[in-house]
């Protein structure tokens, strides 16, 4: 167990006017040391023993402990040693002692104190002392907590956060106690940084730090580990059942509105659980299991907690497996690209492709993107993942237009780290210059959770390729935030319909209506319709009634490698020739 004091117990308590812990068994002796030392702006707790002296640097951790050498029970040497092997190595302690033998100086400063007054006391010279040794206290307390808050908050930083948890395991253990760490992120904050601007992205942290704070105890922890997220630790739980009360109620208070300024934004925030002793009995392992949790709260929907599960890690473990994997992937060029050919289903033509990315691994084969895409996104592997796709699906247009391949043009699918993390206009810009090719041969495909995700990158960007040629096609719509505003704000040529929808048509009521009824939204927006996984004529002949234009899915073909798929394009033409 560590005898380290926890840095900032009870930093709001380090007030203008520094305390003093005077201990001597004299009422008289601690009266005239009050009066002298009250005049220099110091507060002064007195305790007529060592045992008393103990509890009130306990209570107080005040800036100088003055104790009396000789006093009955135990006596200022042994108060001294006790309060440095208790955890107060930091508070410092002067002897006042009428022994002035070379021993009894000697055992002052061998428990721990750092100088000693001797009896009788002259006044001017234990004022001078205490006054310079206060001084010091204060301002190094006051670098101290410069260093260890955060400065847009006021909370406990990420290095206080780490004492702090150090601490409470301790006590913990010690009292045989359970505590909660709860990991706070918070949901579409990047979505209010775009929106309204960093200083309103700065204003929620610390509206979301007040709420957390105002929600528990005095004595619980609230840290701000740095952008967005926050740690709660909270000590003597009964059990899981505590820990629900807490998360719950914090995720209550987090989903109230929240005003900035003249705007009233929603706030939310996933919630990563991990109990002590239950989930780890050091704070390393108790972080990194709340951090699973709370990354598993991140898939499972947001806004919602999730305790951690030991099965969790292992997720994590294959988790870091795939990503060593697609690292390793990337150098030994193990990704393809396979083309979804797309059809206009009035005229029968073949008006295009789809690249898509595929992972041919030299053990598992063909992994599907679901399988990797999500986790490229999480890791930034898919920003070079994206730019790879862009240069070779380029490269291969070009090559399939000096064969005489007519009417080619290629969509590309973009993530909304891509847009964050990449200039896309400036990429898209030297591959068409790199391979002279005309912008209107591309077009890229985004999602709705896109939009959501970097509303006011998105749109900088996209206007700008929309004004370059390119068509703007807005994948998967209805599947989350189905929205006309989307339609309307951003310069998008083509809706595409997701295959769920599409599956089961004609004959599934519900899906059939939901086609219906984007049908009729784009009629109305003049917008193209392309609808993905027709699989039969039945299919078909309903889109064509619908007025949609575009189609792909395996009526016509699945998605081939670029050989295979220039094959089917000659054949194609021959048989339609």
């Amino acid at each position: 167990m560590s005898n380290v004091v926890s840095l900032f117990d009870d930093t709001e308590k380090y007030e203008e006017r520094p305390v003093v812990v005077l201990a001597d068994d004299d009422p008289s002796i601690r009266l005239m040391i009050r009066h002298v030392l009250e005049s220099e702006d110091f507060d002064i707790v007195e305790a007529a023993d060592g045992i008393e002296a103990i509890k009130a640097v306990e209570k107080h951790h005040p800036a100088l402990v003055l104790l009396d050498a000789v006093m009955p029970g135990i006596d200022g040497f042994t108060t001294c040693k006790q309060l440095k092997d208790n955890g107060h190595k930091d508070v410092p302690v002067m002897m006042i002692t009428g022994l002035d033998d070379d021993v009894s100086v000697e055992r002052a400063y061998d428990v721990g104190a750092i100088d000693f007054i001797t009896k009788p006391i002259k006044w001017a010279v234990l004022k001078h002392r205490v006054r310079s040794v206060v001084a010091a206290v204060v301002a190094e307390r006051k670098v101290q907590l410069l260093a260890y808050r955060d400065t847009l908050t006021n909370l406990p930083n990420r290095l206080l956060f780490a004492d702090r948890l150090e601490h409470s395991i301790e006590r913990a253990a010690r009292h045989r106690d359970s505590l909660a760490l709860l990991l706070v992120d918070m949901d579409d904050f990047k979505l209010v940084n775009d929106s309204f601007g960093h200083e309103a992205g700065d204003k929620l942290i610390q509206a979301v730090g007040k709420l957390l704070s105002r929600s528990l105890r005095r004595a619980d922890t609230v840290a701000r580990l740095g952008g967005d997220e926050f740690a709660v630790i909270v000590e003597g739980i009964d059990g899981y059942d505590d820990a629900i009360s807490i998360a719950d109620n914090l995720s209550t208070i987090l989903e109230h509105n929240v005003r900035l300024d003249d705007q009233e934004t929603f706030t939310g925030a996933s919630i990563g659980i991990a109990i002590y002793p239950e989930d780890g009995d050091d704070a390393r392992t108790l972080l990194k299991n709340a951090d699973t949790a709370m990354f598993r709260a991140k898939e499972n929907g947001r806004h919602c907690f999730q305790f951690y599960k030991p099965e969790m890690s292992v997720n994590a473990m294959e988790r870091l497996e795939l990503e060593n994997s697609m690292r390793k992937a990337m150098e030994e060029e193990q990704f393809v690209i396979h083309y979804q050919p797309t059809i206009d289903i009035h005229k029968n033509e073949i008006i295009g492709v789809e690249a898509l990315l595929r992972w041919e691994h030299p053990e598992k084969g063909i992994i599907k993107p679901n399988d990797f895409i999500p986790l490229a996104e999480d890791c930034g592997l898919i920003v070079p993942m994206g730019e790879w796709t862009i240069r070779t699906a380029a490269k291969q247009l070009k090559l399939w237009q000096s064969e005489g391949l007519e009417n080619q043009n290629v969509s590309i699918n973009l993530s909304p780290r891509q847009f964050r993390d990449m200039d896309l206009v400036a990429l898209f810009k030297e591959v068409i210059h790199e391979n002279d090719l005309d912008a209107s041969s591309f077009a890229v495909e985004i999602t709705e959770g896109t939009l959501i995700d970097n509303m006011g990158d998105v749109e900088a960007s996209l206007n700008i390729l929309s004004n370059m040629g390119m068509t703007i096609a807005l994948d998967d719509f209805g599947t989350g935030f189905a929205s006309l505003a989307y339609l309307k704000d951003f310069p998008v040529n083509i809706v595409k319909i997701d295959r769920r929808f599409v599956e089961g048509t004609p004959d599934s009521r519900e899906n059939t209506a939901i086609v219906e009824a984007i049908a009729g939204l784009t009629r109305g927006l003049k917008l193209r319709l392309l609808a993905e996984g027709i699989e039969n004529d039945r299919q078909l002949q309903m889109l064509k009634g619908l007025g949609c234009q575009l189609g792909q899915g395996f009526y016509w073909s699945k998605a081939l490698p670029a050989d295979q798929y220039e094959q089917f394009y000659l054949n194609r033409q021959y048989s339609i020739g």
